[in-house]
């Protein structure tokens, strides 16, 4: 039994590094360690009986060791396969997301109109912004690109009022900042809109607000009242000033106060000058909101 203990233990060594087949060295290795221990029991064959039950139990060790090792690497395959595909397919979601709202918001834009209403006694280029959707718009910025009577470019400006919303199938007042400019030289011009592809009603509120106002003969005060359930921490508002169809001044207001639910935001709005810091005559006005920041 000694001898055949040391010679399955022997095979069993060989086979355990042979591709393939590996798996198969456990049999003969387990009968040798057996075999080794019987013998040695009964005091036969001993160093031939030892040398297999060594043999034996290496061989039986290794292919625990590779068999653990095996299993280990398979396991670990898995994960990253498994990490590949889901980072693919959260790769594929968000690629898909980010084309759904570019196409959501191409169709917002094509609803949008941007008019110019003029240019103000202080030399603001005033333009007005009609959101014919039946869903707010939020509007990163809206670029005035003026053009000389031959049609060639020759001034680009943003928008004094930048990151507002519009309200569904409402419209609101912004202008380019006159000071240091003649718009009258430019007869052409056109509107670039720059929708927001973050900016939506988790940031900013539009709806829900109430808005009255009061001219008290030196400046146009503004009542807001937060009709949410939430409170806001600023709101913007715009105040445009006509003299009959024409329009003669516009500014702008903000509250920074918090505005709880519930609550009213008191704005002052001042009466339009001229580039000569004269008060301009206007007979009616017209307040426009252009959101709230929400309170986190």
């Amino acid at each position: 039994m000694g001898i055949a203990s040391l010679v399955l233990g022997i095979v069993s060594l060989v086979l355990g590094f042979v591709p393939f087949v590996w798996l198969i060295a456990i049999i003969p290795a387990i009968v040798g360690l057996i075999l080794g221990i019987i013998s040695l029991a009964k005091k036969k064959q001993k160093g031939q009986s030892i040398a297999g039950i060594i043999i034996s139990a290496i061989t039986i060790v290794l292919l625990i060791f590779t068999f653990v090792n095996l299993f280990k690497t398979i396991g670990d395959l898995g994960e990253i396969f498994t990490d590949s595909f889901s980072s693919s397919e959260e790769n594929i979601l968000s690629d898909s997301l980010i084309n759904e709202t570019k196409d959501n918001t191409e169709k917002l834009k094509e609803n949008i109109k941007v008019e110019a209403l003029g240019i103000t006694a202080s030399g603001d280029f005033a333009f007005k912004i009609t959101n014919n959707n039946n869903k707010p718009v939020y509007i990163e910025s809206i670029d005035v690109i003026f053009k000389d009577a031959n049609g060639n470019f020759a001034l680009k400006e943003d928008g004094h009022v930048s990151y507002f919303a519009v309200p569904a199938n409402t419209e609101v007042v912004n202008y380019v900042w006159g000071y240091g400019q003649d718009f009258s030289q430019y007869p052409n011009y056109e509107f670039q809109i720059q929708m927001s592809d973050y900016l939506t009603d988790d940031d900013l509120l539009c709806d829900n607000f109430e808005v009255t106002s009061n001219n008290t003969g030196d400046q146009i005060a503004v009542e807001v009242k937060n009709n949410n359930n939430e409170s806001v921490i600023s709101m913007n508002i715009v105040v445009a000033y006509y003299q009959g169809d024409k329009i003669v001044g516009v500014e702008r207001g903000a509250a920074y106060d918090d505005t709880p639910a519930g609550g009213t935001a008191y704005v002052n709005v001042d009466y339009p000058r001229d580039d000569d810091y004269k008060d301009v005559a206007f007979d009616r006005y017209e307040v426009y909101f252009l959101g709230a920041d929400r309170d986190y």
